[in-house]
């Protein structure tokens, strides 16, 4: 397996192995997983594209390889034809010049009847032995040359098959990565869902509780920080958050649905239809806002709606000063 790859399914583990259960977590540290996930899902798909091109182009060479030994296996046979022939030709010449009595050279050129035909009979031999020279000659390097393109064209096809191998492997482990990748996402979502499905339920039947606008009191540190009840002056200071996507259209605590694009906020104690400034303290940003809902609940004196929280570019949990305008 490559280095790179290995270490990516390395990574892969870990985030798996470090998944919570649902219910032992907030929806914010879930999210941030979905996150990580869908990061290393997105880089592995993109690894896993260019394997499958890898893939595709050894197989285009191995189909290649394979046209071009059957294509070179029909130019051997040719030649293996061409040789035989020449083998034949050779034997031929060679039983012809027995049957001639060119079994004895000697005998043979020494029976000329003159002194110009024992020329003749000499340059007869002489021929006869160049031309079955010539043919050996032919018929060696035919068989050389026939078995060099064997061999190489077996090697190319060995190398293709072994890389386009290679290629399915390493796309095959990145499939299975992103496989287990995505039931890890899908097991977050379903944490997250699980979490909004709970937090909507509370804040359903806290409509039916105090769906009349009348305060309620929670579990919290008091003051301005906490979600006791509320200070006696109009300006106080404390922890906000925001809350959104994962509640819009469901009922708040005052039962309207809510829009987390509105400029509305939840609290644990002032009466719905409040109308606050909230300034950032990080960022000097403020917005006017309207309570239409109850929490956050054990922290904080605000959980803002998402636009609200864009307009004073608040994230996480920031503090804030608080008005109360009416």
């Amino acid at each position: 397996m490559p280095r790179t790859l290995a270490a990516s399914l390395v990574v892969l583990a870990l985030i798996i192995a470090a998944a919570p259960a649902a219910g032992a977590s907030t929806v914010g540290s879930q999210r941030a997983r979905a996150a990580a996930v869908m990061h290393r899902l997105d880089q592995l798909q993109t690894r896993r594209d260019v394997a499958a091109a890898h893939e595709a182009t050894a197989r285009a060479q191995l189909a290649s390889a394979r046209a071009a030994e059957a294509t070179t296996a029909a130019e051997l046979a040719a030649s293996r034809r061409s040789l035989d022939a020449a083998q034949s030709m050779l034997a031929e010449e060679l039983v012809a010049t027995y049957k001639n009595g060119g079994g004895d050279p000697v005998a043979y050129v020494l029976a000329a009847g003159s002194f110009s035909d024992l020329l003749s009979r000499v340059d007869v031999l002489r021929r006869a032995d160049s031309a079955g020279s010539d043919l050996i000659t032919q018929i060696n390097a035919t068989q050389h040359t026939i078995q060099t393109q064997e061999q190489a064209q077996q090697a190319a096809v060995r190398q293709a098959a072994t890389a386009a191998q290679d290629a399915a492997t390493a796309r095959t482990q990145l499939d299975t990565a992103i496989t287990r990748a995505r039931a890890v996402l899908a097991h977050v979502n379903a944490n997250i869902q699980t979490l909004l499905a709970g937090e909507r339920k509370r804040r359903a039947q806290l409509a039916d509780t105090h769906g009349d606008g009348s305060s309620t009191s929670t579990t919290g540190s008091g003051g301005g920080s906490g979600g006791g009840s509320p200070p006696p002056s109009n300006v106080f200071y404390g922890d906000s958050t925001w809350y959104g996507p994962g509640f819009a259209g469901h009922r708040t605590a005052d039962g309207e649905i809510f829009n987390p694009n509105a400029l509305t906020c939840a609290s644990p104690w002032l009466p719905f239809n409040t109308q606050l400034r909230v300034t950032n303290l990080a960022t000097g940003l403020s917005v006017q806002v309207r309570v239409n809902d109850r929490g956050p609940f054990g922290r904080g004196v605000l959980d803002l709606s998402a636009h609200a929280a864009q307009i004073v570019h608040l994230s996480g949990w920031q503090r804030v000063r608080i008005q109360i305008l009416s």
